[in-house]
């Protein structure tokens, strides 16, 4: 493998335990903020202290709303919220974490996330100050604009997700989170019919390269859950080929190994819900 390559965790043994599965040292480690208010958000120290480049040596990409509950994306754009990202950026840099992978607003084109977008214009200009304030204190962070595959309009305007893009000046990686559903990769057809919609994995990566940008995959992985594919060796096949395909433009990709009930369920170790494409992901991206 010549990218980097990682998988989620709230510690570094959570990551390193991936490890233990492939074979070989995980290149990052994906995180998320708790989103209770800002200061568990911009302030507190985990999860930058728990990542410390002492304890986990390889890259992280932190997940992060670009307001709270009680926020809103027009009172981000005016600028209300400047020094709350001041602030992250001094955290990420008191961690050593200042050159981080920042997920802003992930998955905004879902509805299902509070940040969602809804006035595209707002949302835009909120994004714009937000990481014209976090760089000020943190000018390495590299942030990264992240999609969610499979929800082609914006929630609410009904507009195309292409619309909330804030502008290449603002923009260090473009990203999605591709999960195996709706609908699922069984087939040639049906890969290249997901993969190639406006928030599809294929348009994701032609449009950073059109725009001389990285693209990403934070999260991806299978879902046993409604509209999935289940345990679907293929759709690990796929990924694979598209990212060997397009491996000098990947900043990194990241397994999403998760066993909860509520969620997709897509764990290939501990506990091992996914047997066949376990196997196959072993054979792939494990070590020689």
């Amino acid at each position: 493998m010549t990218w980097t390559s990682g998988a989620n965790g709230n510690y570094p043994p959570d990551v390193n335990a991936w490890g233990t599965f492939t074979g070989r040292k995980p290149g990052l480690a994906i995180v998320f903020t708790e989103r209770r208010n800002w200061a568990s958000m911009v302030s507190a120290d985990w999860p930058a202290s728990a990542f410390t480049k002492d304890r986990f040596p390889g890259a992280v990409s932190i997940a992060q709303p670009l307001f709270p509950p009680d926020g809103n994306e027009a009172t981000c754009a005016s600028g209300a919220y400047d020094a709350n990202w001041r602030t992250f950026g001094q955290t990420l840099t008191r961690y050593g974490r200042a050159d981080a992978y920042i997920r802003l607003g992930w998955e905004f084109n879902g509805g299902y996330m509070y940040w969602h977008v809804r006035d595209p214009e707002a949302w835009k200009a909120c994004f714009r100050r937000t990481v014209t304030a976090l760089r000020s204190t943190a000018p390495a962070v590299k942030i990264d604009w992240n999609m969610n595959a499979h929800n082609d309009k914006l929630p609410g305007s009904g507009r195309d997700v292409w619309d909330a893009y804030p502008g290449d000046q603002y923009v260090d990686v473009v990203s999605i989170d591709s999960y195996d559903h709706y609908p699922a990769s069984v087939s040639e057809t049906s890969w290249n019919r997901q993969c190639h919609q406006r928030s599809g994995l294929c348009t994701v990566i032609q449009f950073a390269r059109e725009h001389g940008k990285k693209f990403a995959v934070p999260e991806w992985g299978l879902v046993r859950s409604a509209g999935g594919g289940g345990d679907n060796p293929y759709y690990i096949g796929k990924m694979y080929e598209t990212f060997v395909a397009n491996a000098k433009n990947l900043a990194y990709e990241a397994y999403y190994n998760n066993a909860e009930p509520d969620n997709v369920r897509s764990s290939l170790y501990k506990p091992d819900l996914n047997p066949k494409s376990s196997k196959r992901y072993l054979t792939l991206f494990g070590s020689d």
